[in-house]
C-alpha cells in the first residue's frame, strides 16, 4: 500500500473518534470550542476579530470594493466553468490511456502534496486562507453584522479557515451586502494573487543570463540516446562532433575545442536545435555541453537525429512500420521531393510543406550501439498523410535525441509573464491556465535545475524571495478559482444562489418566499450537477 493512503487511514483513525465524541458530548466539546458541521469539526476562535473591526471602518471603501468582488467573481466563474468543461471532455481519453495520479495530488496538504513544498506551501496556504476569510468577516462588519467567530475546519486533513458571521444579522441585511460578503474572500485572494504576481514580474527584472539564446535542454525522453549519455536536463549544448573524426588519443578538452557550435532555432513556440543540417542518425556524434560544473562531452558517442517520442492512435505512424524509441530519418513524397532529418527542427519544417493525400515513403533508423554495422538498422515504409489542419500529418511527435529544448531567455519570459505567447482570448485563458500548472513540472516559477543558468542580486536568498512570491500567488489564484465554482459550501455556490433570486425577481417573481423556492431548487440542482462533474474530473485523474 502506498505511503499516501497508510498516512490518509492513520489520520481518519484518529479522526474518527474525535468527530463522534464532539458529535455526542456537544457541551463538553463546547468547552474546547469544537462543534461538528456536517461530517467536519469546526475549531471555533476570536482570531482576527479587532482586525475586522479596526479595518470595517471605511463602509464606503468596501462598498465600492463589493462592487469590483462581484465583477471579479463573475469573471473567475467563467474561468472555473471552462476548466470544468475541458476537463469533463478530456475524461474518457484520461481514463482510456490509464494514466492516473496518487490521491496525495486532491490533498492540499504542503509536504504530503508531491507539488506543494512543506515550508512555502505551509505560509503560502496559511496567508491564502487567513486573507479570504478576513475578506468575509470584514465586508460582513462593514455592513453592520456581526461576527460570531472564526477558525479551523477539520476533516481527517485541515480543510480551511472560516468566519461565522451571525446568521440573524446576515439574513436581515439587503442581496447587495449579502452577495459583498460572500464574493469578498474570492476578491481578496485575486487582489493577493495580482500583488505577489507584480512583484515577482518586477523581480524578475533584475535576472540576467549569459546563455539568453543557447539550448537548453529541458526535458529528455526516457531510454533515448541523450538519456542513456547522461546529458542532464539542465544542459547548454555548446557542440557536435563526429566521432569518426575523433582519434583515441583526444581528450575531452580537444574534443570541446574542435566541436562544430551548435544555436537554438525558435519557431512559434518551439525552440529546436539548429546544427547545420550536417547530421545524420546512421552516424554517431560526441555531444558537448555546459552543466552547473563545467564543460563535458558525452562518455560514448550517440545517434543525432528525429527521434520519435509519441506515436498517436489510429494515425498513419501507428499504422506502418515505425516504433517509439527509432529515428525518421528521410522522407520522400510521391511530387519527388526528398527530406534527410538530423534534427527535430529540420523533421518539422519538411512536414509543414506537405498536404493531406500524399504518399510518402519514410527510412527508419533504429537505435543502434557504436560500431555497428549502419545499414542493418535502416528499414523503409510507406504511408499516406491524413489531414493535420489543411497540412500532411503523419501522427507522431519527435525529439531531437530525445531531447526537448527551450533557452535560458523564454524560459524567463515565461516564468515571468503567465500569458506568454498568447494571441488571443482563448490562448489567454489557455496560456494562464498552462502557467498555473508549472508545479507539475517544477517551475515555481523557475525549476531548481535551471537556475544556475541566471545571474541573480543577493544569491540564493533571490530565489527563496521569488518562489514565496509564485506560491503566494499561486494558493490565491487557486483558491480563488475554485471558491467560484457554482456549487454548495463553495462561496460560489451561494453567490449563484444570490444572481438567481435577482434574476427571478427582475423576471417579476416578485413573492419573497416563492422565490426562495425558485432559488433553492435551481441553485440546488446545479449545485449538484456542478459537483458531480467536479468530483468525476477529480476521479479520472486518481484512477
Amino acid at each position: 500500500m502506498e505511503l499516501a493512503y497508510v498516512i490518509l487511514i492513520i489520520l481518519a483513525v484518529i479522526y474518527v473518534p474525535i468527530w463522534v465524541w464532539v458529535w455526542r458530548c456537544p457541551e463538553k466539546a463546547e468547552r474546547y470550542h469544537l462543534c461538528k458541521y456536517g461530517p467536519c469539526v469546526m475549531i471555533k476562535t476570536q482570531l482576527g476579530m479587532r482586525t475586522m473591526d479596526r479595518l470595517a471602518r471605511y463602509p464606503r471603501f468596501w462598498r465600492a470594493f463589493g462592487f469590483a468582488s462581484k465583477v471579479i467573481s463573475a469573471v473567475l466563474f467563467l474561468m472555473m466553468m471552462y476548466m470544468l468543461i475541458v476537463a469533463i471532455l478530456a475524461v474518457p481519453g484520461r481514463m482510456a490511456s490509464g494514466s492516473s495520479i496518487g490521491i496525495e495530488y486532491a490533498l492540499a496538504i504542503p509536504g504530503f502534496n508531491p507539488i506543494l513544498p512543506l515550508s512555502y506551501g505551509i505560509v503560502a496556504l496559511v496567508i491564502a486562507m487567513v486573507v479570504h476569510e478576513l475578506g468575509h468577516g470584514i465586508q460582513a462588519r462593514a455592513n453592520g453584522a456581526r461576527v460570531d467567530s472564526s477558525g479551523l475546519l477539520y476533516g481527517v486533513v485541515p480543510l480551511g479557515a472560516f468566519v461565522e458571521p451571525n446568521e440573524e444579522d446576515m439574513a436581515g441585511k439587503s442581496r447587495r451586502a449579502q452577495m459583498d460578503m460572500y464574493t469578498a474572500g474570492i476578491a481578496v485572494n485575486t487582489v493577493v494573487a495580482i500583488l505577489c504576481l507584480g512583484l515577482l514580474i518586477g523581480a524578475c527584472g533584475a535576472i540576467s543570463s549569459d546563455y539568453e539564446d543557447d539550448a537548453g535542454v529541458y526535458y529528455i525522453d526516457g531510454g533515448s540516446p541523450a538519456y542513456e549519455a547522461g546529458i542532464p536536463t539542465s544542459a547548454i549544448i555548446t557542440g557536435i562532433m563526429d566521432a569518426d573524426a575523433v582519434d583515441e588519443s583526444w581528450d575531452d578538452g580537444r574534443i570541446v575545442s574542435e566541436a562544430t557550435p551548435v544555436d537554438a532555432t525558435v519557431s512559434g513556440s518551439q525552440v529546436y536545435l539548429d546544427t547545420g543540417g550536417s547530421l545524420d542518425p546512421l552516424k554517431w556524434y560526441y555531444v558537448v555541453y555546459q552543466s552547473s560544473d563545467g564543460t563535458h562531452v558525452t562518455d560514448v558517442p550517440i545517434q543525432m537525429g528525429a527521434y520519435v517520442r509519441t506515436i498517436s492512435v489510429d494515425s498513419p505512424a501507428s499504422e506502418a512500420d515505425i516504433e517509439i524509441g527509432s529515428f525518421i530519418r528521410s522522407i520522400t513524397l510521391d511530387d519527388g521531393r526528398y527530406g534527410q532529418f538530423g534534427s527535430m527542427g529540420e523533421f518539422s519544417e519538411f512536414m509543414s510543406t506537405t498536404s493531406p493525400g500524399q504518399t510518402a515513403t519514410i527510412e527508419i533508423v533504429r537505435v543502434g550501439t557504436y560500431g555497428e554495422d549502419p545499414k542493418s538498422l535502416t528499414t523503409t515504409c510507406e504511408v499516406v498523410l491524413s489531414d493535420g489542419g489543411g497540412k500532411g500529418y503523419l501522427g507522431l511527435s519527435a525529439s531531437t535525441s530525445g531531447m526537448t529544448f527551450t533557452t535560458p531567455g523564454i524560459m524567463l519570459d515565461s516564468a515571468s509573464n503567465p500569458f506568454y505567447g498568447a494571441d488571443s482570448a482563448i490562448s489567454y485563458v489557455t496560456s494562464f491556465l498552462g502557467y498555473l500548472s508549472g508545479p507539475f513540472s517544477g517551475a515555481d516559477p523557475v525549476p531548481d535545475d535551471v537556475k544556475w543558468w541566471y545571474d541573480v542580486p543577493i544569491g540564493d536568498l533571490f530565489w527563496v524571495i521569488l518562489s514565496l512570491l509564485y506560491w503566494i500567488f499561486w494558493l490565491d489564484i487557486l483558491l480563488a478559482i475554485s471558491n467560484a465554482l457554482p456549487a454548495y459550501p463553495f462561496d460560489g455556490g451561494f453567490i449563484f444562489a444570490g444572481g438567481v433570486n435577482w434574476l427571478c425577481e427582475r423576471l417579476g417573481v416578485r413573492d419573497e418566499e416563492r422565490r426562495k423556492k425558485l432559488t433553492d431548487s435551481v441553485a440546488g440542482s446545479v449545485s449538484t450537477v456542478v459537483l458531480f462533474m467536479f468530483m468525476a474530473v477529480v476521479l479520472s485523474f486518481l484512477m
